[in-house]
C-alpha cells in the first residue's frame, strides 16, 4: 500500500509558515476542503501578530479537526532580514498545533513540495495550476500562499518527508 492510500481518508492541514501571510490548505484525499491565508498587520506589535497566528491556527483545527499537519520548512538566504520573525511564527504554529493534539508534524522542504505537485523548480504559477488540476478546482487558488498550503498538504499525503524533527 502506498503512502497516498494510507492517508487518503485523513484530513491534512498544510501550512506555509510566515509572519505576514501564512498560507494554509486543508485536504482529504483529492478534495480541497478549504484554503486561504492568515494575515497579520505589519504595523502590529510582534506579540499581537504571534497571538493572532496561534489563535487562527487553533480555529482552523477546531473547524476542520485535522488528523495530520504538514509544514514547509522555510529556507533563508544569507541576506534575509525576515528569518527571525518567520522562525518565531513557525514556533507559535507548532505550539498551536501541539496544543490541539497534533504533535507528530510532517515537515517538507520547498523543493519536495514542488516535485510532488509539478516539477522541481516549478514557478508559483505552475504550482497554482497543478494544485487546481489535482483538486479539480474551477480556478487556480489565490493568493499564491493558499496554493502553497494545499501543495504542502498534498506532498505530505504523497509520503514526502524532510529529515527534520
Amino acid at each position: 500500500m502506498n503512502a497516498f492510500h494510507d492517508l487518503e481518508d485523513q484530513i491534512i492541514l498544510g501550512i506555509d509558515p510566515a509572519i505576514a501571510a501564512i498560507g494554509f490548505g486543508v485536504i482529504r484525499g483529492k478534495q480541497a476542503l478549504d484554503y486561504g491565508v492568515i494575515t497579520t498587520p505589519a504595523d502590529a506589535p510582534m506579540y499581537n501578530r504571534l497571538t493572532q497566528i496561534r489563535s487562527d491556527i487553533q480555529d482552523l483545527c477546531e473547524i476542520f479537526k485535522p488528523n495530520i499537519a504538514a509544514l514547509e520548512m522555510p529556507f533563508f538566504g544569507r541576506e534575509n532580514t525576515n528569518a527571525g520573525r518567520v522562525l518565531r511564527a513557525l514556533g507559535v504554529i507548532e505550539l498551536a498545533l501541539g496544543d490541539w493534539g497534533l504533535r507528530d508534524l510532517i515537515f517538507v522542504h520547498q523543493s519536495q513540495v514542488k516535485a510532488a505537485v509539478a516539477q522541481y523548480g516549478a514557478s508559483k504559477t505552475e504550482i497554482r495550476q497543478a494544485v487546481m488540476l489535482i483538486f479539480g478546482l474551477s480556478k487556480p487558488p489565490s493568493p499564491d500562499d493558499s496554493a502553497d498550503g494545499l501543495a504542502i498538504a498534498y506532498a505530505a499525503q504523497c509520503g514526502v518527508r524532510a529529515n527534520v524533527a
